[in-house]
């Protein structure tokens, strides 16, 4: 079995298992977590072939068609297209959706033409501990399968991350090797941080307060507290868009 359709059939079955209640006596997952909403471990926007995928930290917080008590069946797959249809709906109106779009455009632009969003944790929480998270991902079976399997998946496809990152000082390489959770995502991703070039996007006076880093077809954005993505003008304005695939 191909390492895609290992992760993929390991969310499916991630998904079975949450919808059994394999999780409910789980007290680790229970107290950083919203393990009464579905799993969210990835969804495709658009069809196509060509995709870039968005290597996203963890769903927020959780919403009431998410709810257990709003499924019958379970069946990832065909719920994370009901995910693609609700996000890029008119009704969804968010910080998360003025990302979701912004992604859009930028893949566009990097020549994707199609988005698939993945989450580093597949379950919900209105913030993250991350310190905890990185302990939690090292002794919790469920966390440490799905994050080895998505190290797998992700090891030759082109990605972008997008994280945020602390304020005291201008963006640089250096904020990446600070960071042991922006660290674990290099790693999941298949990044060598020392292979990465850096290019500003955005400033504040002359403190650059967002920047892409990239290798090859590996992208990381980070923005100073916010996990976001500068607007796709100031993303054109202050870069060439000449990656290698």
């Amino acid at each position: 079995m191909s390492t895609s359709n290992n992760y993929i059939s390991y969310c499916d079955s991630l998904h079975k298992s949450w919808y059994d209640g394999a999780f409910i006596s789980d007290t680790d997952l229970n107290s950083q977590f919203q393990m009464e909403y579905s799993p969210e471990p990835y969804f495709q926007v658009e069809d196509g072939s060509n995709p870039l995928y968005m290597l996203l930290t963890n769903p927020g917080s959780g919403m009431d068609f998410q709810h257990r008590s709003n499924f019958k069946f379970s069946n990832y797959s065909k719920f994370s297209e009901t995910l693609s249809h609700v996000y890029l709906s008119k009704f969804f109106k968010n910080n998360a959706k003025r990302r979701l779009m912004n992604s859009i455009q930028i893949a566009n632009e990097l020549g994707y033409a199609v988005l698939i969003n993945i989450e580093t944790i597949p379950f919900h929480s209105p913030s993250l501990n991350k310190i905890y998270a990185l302990k939690l991902i090292n002794s919790n079976r469920t966390l440490s399968r799905y994050t080895t399997l998505l190290s797998e998946f992700l090891i030759d496809k082109p990605i972008l991350i997008i994280s945020a990152c602390e304020s005291r000082s201008s963006v640089s390489i250096s904020t990446i090797l600070k960071s042991n959770w922006l660290r674990f995502k290099l790693e999941i991703a298949g990044i060598n941080a020392e292979d990465l070039t850096m290019r500003p996007l955005t400033f504040k006076g002359e403190k650059i307060t967002s920047a892409i880093f990239n290798h090859k077809h590996k992208h990381l954005v980070l923005m100073m507290g916010t996990n976001n993505l500068p607007s796709i003008e100031n993303f054109k304005n202050h870069m060439k868009l000449s990656f290698s695939k």
